[in-house]
């Protein structure tokens, strides 16, 4: 018996173009939103302050994918020089059980998680955006600024970081600014990708932004207030029992509960003018980017085959 192994190089070289990464995506949230999709909340350790360390279940019944990624966040490793999310995927034959692959899962989570933004955004951006903000340019914050070039190649980025010079890794036509609020005004859409963390300070109020956008707070609550979710005409997130959980945990307090999950909300129409939708991640994601990266593999011949 053996398993495939990727590197996140290899990873990498696999993934579908965006335009398939965000076709992936929607069609995986439908099927979620319609209970095709076995999708426990996911369970998690917390070793140090503001890490966590969670698995990822996910069986997508259409495809017969069987998945799981274990993954890890720690906001300190940037401090030794190592990644802040770090992970693995292992991909099951949902007929035996046995493992069939084993992949790096660091680049899968960067790509599902800008991609899943870019649906709501191809989805519910106001008409004729032009201006985003991205408050946070680490690795979300550059796989998000190639989403936005790719869905509007003459969009303008308002980027803001700490650490200026994550900025200038951006794509696209980006302009730096020293203050999260100067970056968010006048944007369409609001993007944050800052770290996790149990107290945070979530600057970001109703006053920062204007009289249309989507807002897509990929942080938890690390910028966005309780008092900024209010004020969007609609709250979607991407798996509402998940949602719930991280909220008895401490996250999302004060926050009002949503009014659907993506997935639904994509089936049923609709475009209001204040939109938040915060996608936490779900493991159905990894499961289907997982999936193609295999079949990709297994046709071209990349990998390494290990022994069990």
């Amino acid at each position: 018996m053996t398993l495939l192994y990727l590197r996140r190089e290899e990873v990498a070289s696999l993934l579908p173009p965006i335009p398939d990464q965000l076709d992936l995506v929607e069609a995986t949230y439908r099927a979620v939103g319609e209970g095709r999709v076995e999708l426990p909340p996911k369970p998690g350790i917390h070793p140090r302050k503001d890490s966590f360390i969670h698995a990822m279940p996910a069986y997508l019944k259409d495809d017969d994918i069987a998945a799981l990624k274990w993954v890890a966040g720690y906001p300190a490793n940037k401090e030794r020089g190592l990644p802040y999310i770090t992970g693995i995927i292992v991909v099951n034959d949902a007929d035996t059980g046995l493992p069939a692959a084993i992949m790096d899962g660091a680049e899968i989570t960067a790509a599902r998680t800008a991609a899943a933004s870019g649906v709501c955004i191809r989805r519910w951006a106001p008409e004729g955006w032009s201006q985003a903000a991205i408050l946070g340019c680490g690795e979300q914050g550059r796989f998000h600024a190639r989403i936005l070039e790719a869905l509007n190649p003459k969009s303008r980025i308002r980027a803001y970081d700490p650490h200026p010079e994550r900025i200038e890794r951006l794509n696209g036509n980006v302009e730096a600014f020293a203050e999260p609020a100067n970056a968010v005004q006048g944007a369409d859409v609001v993007v944050t990708a800052g770290p996790i963390v149990e107290e945070p300070d979530s600057p970001l109020g109703p006053d920062w932004l204007g009289e249309r956008w989507l807002s897509l707070p990929i942080d938890f609550d690390f910028y966005f207030s309780r008092e900024a979710v209010a004020a969007a005409d609609r709250f979607l997130v991407d798996d509402v029992g998940q949602f719930e959980y991280y909220r008895s945990l401490g996250h999302f307090q004060g926050w009002p509960a949503p009014d659907a999950s993506v997935g639904e909300a994509l089936a049923d129409g609709g475009s209001p003018a204040k939109i938040v939708c915060c996608n936490l991640g779900v493991g159905a994601l990894d499961a289907a980017f997982a999936a193609r990266v295999l079949a990709a593999a297994s046709e071209r011949g990349v990998g390494t085959e290990l022994e069990l």
